[in-house]
């Protein structure tokens, strides 16, 4: 588990004048959860550490420590000296368009989990084995120091609990359970976390979930839902608040590709979803997206009917030759 790149991470941030914590777009509980974590460790710590704001983070992971940060409208900035520690992307031109600047010129951590990632930084640590980056975070804290904030202890568990499913998922690995058990005996409760994630959900979140069970429809193995610019507006939710959707589909009997699409301006954002064994980042990276073997993601660019059509019978005549 232990990765020699770990060790040269933590010397890097104990030498920086400041870290500035960095995720992709269109964050995730594992991005939220990394970037989180690392920061209320580092200033413990007593270095300088500021997270880069998102445009619209998941309100579901509103309850952590320090999300209110990751919700600024206001800019940190880069400075010369700064190191940037960027978290679960697989390539730079998925991170903001500052941080992707200064990762071409300044000094980039680069630490993902993702198999197709590009390893852009100026050190890199890409680990597909890892159950999320927020397991990688823990490592590299692990080098860092042997007592952590009770903050970074839950950001990094909702971190893991999100990208591995709560332990459901294909990843969920004796890494997840060891990194799991840690957490939990440093105070750490799951049935709390259990609540706020799977218990809590704004009623917006409800109301686009109904409108997305309207539409889902089975086509022999492929089960898919629509969610449209129109439904979303009804429901009151924003984009954000669709994460997770993609998921009920794979409860449908007989399902063994999930697809969600999300209507955008100028495209349609698509999830895919494995219901077993299969590697579903081949149909994102297609498209040009990307992810994980059991989640991917992708954006098309085009009319929602004509993309969900055209994706469709992909995904069918797919999972025809698997």
């Amino acid at each position: 588990m232990i990765h020699p790149a770990a060790a040269r991470i933590a010397e890097v941030v104990k030498a920086a004048s400041r870290v500035v914590l960095a995720t992709h777009a269109e964050p995730d509980g594992d991005a939220v959860g990394s970037v989180l974590g690392f920061v209320h460790a580092l200033r413990a710590l007593g270095r300088g550490a500021v997270a880069w704001p998102l445009n619209s983070p998941p309100r579901r992971y509103g309850f952590l420590p320090g999300f209110e940060e990751l919700a600024a409208s206001e800019l940190p900035g880069l400075r010369e000296g700064d190191v940037v520690v960027a978290l679960d992307s697989a390539d730079a031109g998925r991170l903001p368009a500052p941080v992707a600047a200064f990762a071409r010129d300044g000094l980039v951590v680069n630490v993902d989990h993702h198999a197709a990632g590009h390893g852009f930084g100026t050190l890199n640590w890409v680990e597909p084995n890892a159950p999320a980056a927020a397991a990688m975070v823990w490592v590299v804290l692990r080098e860092l120091a042997e007592e952590w904030p009770p903050e970074t202890a839950l950001c990094l568990y909702v971190g893991l609990v999100a990208d591995t499913g709560n332990f459901t998922y294909s990843n969920t690995n004796a890494w997840a359970f060891d990194m799991a058990a840690d957490l939990v005996a440093r105070g750490v409760s799951p049935a709390e976390v259990e609540r706020e994630l799977y218990r809590r959900y704004p009623v917006s979140y409800m109301n686009v979930l109904g409108a997305a069970l309207g539409t889902l429809e089975r086509r022999g193995g492929v089960v898919s839902m629509t969610v449209t610019a129109d439904a979303l507006a009804r429901a009151g939710a924003r984009v954000e608040d669709t994460e997770g959707l993609v998921d009920f589909t794979r409860s449908v009997d007989g399902c063994h590709v999930g697809v969600l699409f999300r209507e955008l301006e100028g495209g349609v954002r698509i999830s895919f979803r494995a219901a077993e064994e299969l590697d579903v980042s081949e149909l994102a990276v297609a498209h040009g997206g990307g992810g994980h073997a059991a989640a991917a993601g992708c954006f098309v660019e085009g009319r929602l009917e004509d993309v969900r059509r055209s994706v469709l019978a992909e995904v069918e005549e797919w999972l025809r030759l698997q």
